[in-house]
């Protein structure tokens, strides 16, 4: 009795074991791993990156219980981002199946150098066999030169065509201006930022998306945690002007991650009034702008700064100024808090700026602009009471109760109703007589005409606005905007117009 109930309960320990590894014996799909029980399996995959052009992806499996009959590619671009899936042929050559991508990067499809590229292959076969293989992952990059690096802290330092002191002398010049960003802003980098340093303007406006102004003589971009400037050699004025400024964006969009999008005259003024070195240029536009009372308003340079070359020089240089009067009119800790509280993303620029400065947009710009002798955006009206005329009513006198007058002209107004009623009922009963009799004579078209002689409407337009608005609409959708905002600085060409795509 005893064995046979120790044979019962073995038999079901055999069958609980079983069900529980079913799902690793199976044949189905394997993530990131070569099972034994898996027919399909990946040998070989690799990457070549061709900037700005194209991104070649290779790999080559082989399927040893079948033949596969299905490839795909799917690819993210930067973390988070939305997947796309892309069909993709394959090609025998003896027992390896070989597959290969070209995705392309150009115009349109441009992707900044920086952007974390992650992929992987699936494989399907004609026995019901699948495969996923592992996510890989690299990080785009200027393929065009022969990068050099040098690291220390948070900063990373790239560049080319120069010697190793070229490069150190650049690192520690750039940390040092993020040592003293970090004291204006009030917080330091939590994050490792990548500078690249490109030898000749010519070299920079090819790393940059098609169609962007010529005026461009610097990029940030926070969202990649990286910036470029040109440095040609160690007294470039670069070192001391770009270079901050775009090592400041980073900074500061590190401090405000989980919070409001700032205004960009205050993300750009930060940038200009952490600069070692300003340009006279810079201070002849503000001159100018103040002789001739043509400031921009703050609401128009809040969310970007013009195309024209010449007003976005005015804008850069209104927003130091005005950032230039902030920390000396609030002082440093009070500028800092500012930073902090624009942290917060259940609060409104308005109400930080209130908060730590206690002032609004609208009337720190007030009192900046009368500063300078510029005119008021905000009036005080004082509304002064109109006097209203006395009204005087007389009594009216000998009032006369007649009302013969009254009635008469009661009755008059019927017989003009009446009168009007009996021609409106005679013309109706014209009119119908007369279209039954041209009816029978066939004398109506059927096509509507309008008044103009042109051809009605079609019926599927029946409301004339509809038609014209589907016949006007035929311009091509604009480019989607980049996902990866950048925070360009100019060259000092006033005066210039900018090219736009």
């Amino acid at each position: 009795m005893l064995l046979r109930r120790f044979s019962i309960s073995l038999f079901i320990a055999l069958v609980f074991v079983t069900f529980l590894l079913s799902p690793l014996v199976s044949t189905g799909v394997v993530h990131g791993l070569t099972s034994s029980t898996n027919p399909i399996a990946v040998i070989s995959r690799a990457y070549s990156e061709h900037f700005p052009d194209y991104i070649d992806l290779t790999a080559s499996a082989n399927d040893s219980a079948g033949t596969l009959n299905q490839a795909n590619i799917v690819l993210t671009f930067s973390a988070g981002g939305a997947s796309e899936t892309h069909s993709v042929p394959l090609n025998k050559t003896g027992n390896a199946y070989a597959v290969s991508w070209r995705e392309d990067t150009s115009h349109d499809h441009f992707i900044p150098p920086g952007v974390l590229v992650q992929y992987y292959w699936e494989f399907s076969d004609n026995a019901g066999n699948t495969f996923t293989d592992a996510q890989q992952q690299f990080t785009t990059i200027d393929t065009r030169f022969n990068w050099q690096h040098l690291t220390q802290g948070m900063l990373q330092v790239n560049w080319y065509n120069r010697g190793q002191d070229f490069g150190q002398f650049v690192l520690e010049k750039a940390n040092t201006s993020i040592q003293n960003i970090s004291n204006t802003l009030g917080g330091s980098l939590n994050q490792p930022i990548n500078l690249w340093i490109y030898a000749s303007d010519q070299d920079f406006h090819g790393s940059l998306a098609p169609g962007s102004y010529e005026w461009v003589g610097g990029e940030a971009l926070p969202s990649l945690h990286e910036a470029s400037i040109v440095v040609i050699d160690n007294f470039d004025d670069t070192l001391v002007r770009d270079m901050p400024h775009e090592l400041t964006h980073l900074v500061f969009h590190e401090l405000i991650a989980q919070g409001i999008t700032a205004p960009t005259w205050f993300d750009e003024g930060l940038a200009e009034y952490n600069q070692v070195f300003r340009e006279s240029q810079l201070q002849a536009r503000w001159d100018k702008a103040l002789a001739t009372q043509s400031l921009l308003r703050l609401s128009q340079i809040s969310n970007h700064f013009p195309a024209n070359a010449d007003q976005a020089y005015l804008a850069y240089a209104q927003s130091y100024y005005l950032l230039n009067y902030m920390y000396h009119t609030f002082g440093n800790p009070r500028m800092a808090q500012l930073i902090k509280l624009l942290n917060n993303p259940q609060t409104s620029f308005d109400q930080d700026l209130n908060q730590a400065l206690g002032e609004d947009e609208l009337h720190l710009e007030n009192q900046w602009r009368i500063s300078y002798g510029q005119s008021a955006v905000i009036t005080t009206d004082v509304v002064t009471p109109t006097p209203q005329p006395t009204i005087q009513v007389k009594q009216a006198q000998n009032v006369s109760n007649n009302y013969t007058t009254f009635w008469l002209l009661i009755g008059l107004g019927i017989l003009l109703i009446f009168v009007s009623l009996i021609c409106l009922i005679v013309l109706v009963i014209y009119s119908l007589r007369h279209n039954k009799a041209l009816k029978k004579q066939g004398n109506i078209p059927n096509q509507v005409v309008s008044q103009n002689g042109n051809q009605a409407y079609p019926n599927q337009y029946s409301d004339p606005s509809t038609y014209m608005q589907t016949s006007m609409y035929t311009q091509p959708p604009s480019r989607p905007a980049s996902p990866y905002q950048g925070y360009e600085y100019p060259i000092h060409i006033p005066g210039e117009q900018a090219q736009q795509e």
